[in-house]
């Protein structure tokens, strides 16, 4: 694949735009000569000298002089950091001292949040030199003040709302305490659909585009994987051209480009569009009546298809054609109307030509989406998601089977890049290149500098790796109930104080169940509060203990002995009916050169495990026990494979009883444990 395609309006990059035309300022040069007057070695001095309590780590300083090497040599450089390295100074120092302009992409808002709250200000207060770092957001994050001004002209608006437009100063909606409905968030954000740049009467106090000047003039831009990658399907649009990257988090990135560049197509988007197109621009009834006749015809056929949640697509739905022939009649009308017909008053037909534009993408997108429809030439695989809540939600997804192609073409091929940095905690697996699984998912098979720096705590003596003998299978009819017992055994030893974490809902649903009536401390799951207050809440609870899946295997930083164990129930082998990971599989298993086990599922689950051991050392301080009560460790040939990429924790196969006291010892005052 060679060309991205046009993103749809449903995509998870919904802030493409190109807004930032004449906006953009030129190349970046060498920077000020006193960056180049200090060493790594110098200013991780000064951070020992000004900053209480900090401690140069070899580790780290190791790292930050690769990575200024991988900068200095155009390389792509790929570094695995074990918890408490200090990856993200690492990264920034060597970046800040070229002079170049950078960009810092994270997956998470807590990293985000650690690099502008704590590692930036550290580094602005202690460097001999000054820079400037802004975080940069999706405009579909900001306030449109004019977007504003008309909407409540027709619509009453919350009071508190109100409040908070007079007196922001970023327009950002994270800063609202509440959760406005989206439906009114949609209709007044910064959104492209119609927006004058420079010739709206706004634009000089516009918060999107003030964000947008902020980061030309930055020296260090801090975003998100999917503005990433937005603005390098945009080609540039977005970001002003910046010479180094550091992707942070850089194990999500391959995940997060499959949905960027992923095509979908849904009855409740298709009504929305129905709806723009007659409110907005005023289209013919009889195009607008075919389109919603042809879409009901598709979508009740999808319908009657659906005999799961989610079903692969391997053939044209019936309707396909009518449906696809009805919104390229919208499209021929919107491209040859020039609404002339509209009064120009306050530049309405300016504006009707803007929402024509964006209603012409959505429906090429649409279109797209359709012709992917189970075209086995495409490398694309296309499936059909159901869900009910007030109503059925049917929606056609055509993913990318290898996005690689697109990181490597509109990421690393950027042409103001000079070098870019992938880094995280668990990148590396088994084999000859520990490195070989992560850099054939984002394209960089060659020019690479890579290294594996190991996490600077004592595991040894730090951790416990439990696994228990005589386990079912996990398979086994008989494995949850056993794995229950086992569960509240440790969780007896370690007085709570313990994530439990599954591969699946349904698992954690019955485990929970069960053992929170049984267990004698405050137990909490994964969905009944906001990720972030069930962390808060875990964090100040004594004894608590928090079931969870998917999301609490990596992000979450609990230290001390607040968290002494981490249960996980099995090896996190990515769901088969997941239909990018199927079709991904099969593709594998038609190249007689490829193993879809050994080059893609083993890899993934490796990569996944080692995210949720995490949890549980993050200081010097730290102690605990990791349990995986997954028999397939210890019988099959890969789980040996698996542990050998683990920290270097002592295995226990049993577990002394809670009357012995030995396990508190260990947990609570740091004495030594003898299996």
């Amino acid at each position: 694949m060679s060309i991205a395609p046009d993103l749809p309006a449903e995509s998870s990059i919904y802030c493409l735009d190109d807004a930032g035309e004449g906006l953009l300022s030129p190349l970046v040069g060498e920077g000020p000569a006193h960056n180049r007057d200090y060493s790594v070695e110098d200013v991780f001095n000064m951070l020992s000298a000004k900053l209480g309590g900090y401690e140069v780590r070899h580790s780290q300083l190791e790292l930050a002089k690769e990575i200024s090497r991988a900068f200095e040599s155009g390389k792509t450089g790929v570094f695995e950091a074990g918890t408490g390295v200090g990856k993200s100074f690492a990264a920034l120092i060597p970046a800040l001292l070229s002079g170049k302009k950078v960009v810092v992409s994270t997956a998470t808002i807590a990293l985000q949040e650690q690099y502008m709250n704590k590692d930036i200000p550290a580094l602005q207060e202690i460097l001999p030199f000054e820079f400037s770092a802004v975080l940069l957001k999706g405009r579909g994050n900001y306030l449109g003040m004019r977007r504003f001004h008309d909407y409540i002209l027709e619509q009453a608006v919350d009071e508190e709302f109100v409040d908070w437009v007079n007196g922001t100063m970023t327009g950002d909606i994270s800063e609202l305490d509440f959760v406005p409905p989206l439906d009114v968030w949609m209709e007044i954000n910064s959104d492209s659909d119609d927006c004058m740049r420079n010739r709206c009467p706004n634009f000089g106090s516009c918060f999107y585009f003030d964000a947008k000047r902020q980061a030309e003039k930055a020296d260090l831009i801090v975003v998100n994987h999917a503005l990433l990658l937005a603005d390098a399907a945009s080609k540039g649009s977005i970001l002003p051209p910046y010479q180094y990257l550091i992707v942070d988090e850089a194990h999500h990135l391959p995940d997060v480009a499959t949905d960027a560049f992923s095509l979908s197509i849904s009855n409740r988007g298709v009504k929305r569009m129905l709806a723009r197109a007659a409110k907005k621009v005023n289209a013919p009834a009889h195009l607008l009546n075919e389109i919603e006749l042809a879409a009901g015809q598709f979508f009740f056929h999808l319908n009657m298809q659906a005999k799961q949640p989610r079903m692969r697509l391997h053939e044209p739905v019936e309707g396909t054609e009518d449906f696809h022939t009805a919104l390229e009649e919208l499209r021929h009308w919107l491209e040859e109307c020039d609404f002339s017909h509209i009064l120009d008053v306050e530049m309405a037909r300016e504006k009707a030509q803007l929402k024509a534009k964006s209603i012409i993408s959505t429906v090429s997108s649409y279109t797209k989406c359709l012709a992917l429809l189970g075209d086995p030439s495409q490398d694309y695989v296309t499936w059909l998601e159901r869900t009910e809540r007030s109503d059925v939600k049917l929606e056609v997804v055509s993913a990318p089977l290898d996005p690689s192609s697109y990181i490597a073409d509109f990421v690393m091929a950027k042409p103001s890049l000079i070098s870019s940095v992938w880094m995280s905690a668990t990148l590396a697996t088994a084999g000859d290149d520990p490195f070989n699984f992560f850099k054939k998912s984002i394209g960089a098979d060659r020019y690479v500098v890579q290294r594996q720096v190991a996490s600077p705590f004592d595991f040894e003596n730090q951790a416990l790796l439990y696994l228990p003998r005589d386990f079912p299978e996990p398979n086994h009819p008989d494995f949850l109930p056993y794995a229950m017992e086992e569960i509240e055994r440790l969780i007896e030893l370690s007085e709570g104080r313990a994530f439990v974490l599954f591969t699946s809902k349904y698992a954690l649903s019955i485990a929970y169940e069960e053992l929170s009536q049984r267990l004698p401390y405050e137990c909490r799951r994964q969905g009944e509060m906001p990720r972030q207050r069930l962390i808060e809440w875990f964090k100040s609870t004594p004894h608590a203990v928090l079931f969870g899946t998917a999301s609490f295997w990596e992000g979450v930083s609990i230290d001390g002995n607040q968290l002494s164990c981490v249960i996980i129930d099995r090896i996190p082998f990515q769901v088969p009916d997941d239909p990018v990971y199927e079709a991904r599989c099969q593709q594998m298993q038609e190249d007689p050169e490829r193993s879809w086990f050994n080059d893609l599922a083993l890899p993934y689950a490796t990569m996944r495990l080692k995210q949720g051991v995490g949890r549980l050392i993050r200081t010097k301080r730290d102690r605990g026990i990791v349990a995986i009560l997954d028999n397939r460790l210890t019988k099959k040939y890969y789980g040996r494979k698996i542990l050998e990429c683990l920290p270097p924790m002592r295995i226990i196969r049993a577990l002394p009883t809670p009357a012995s006291g030995v396990m508190q010892d260990f947990l609570d005052l740091g004495m030594d444990y003898n299996a």
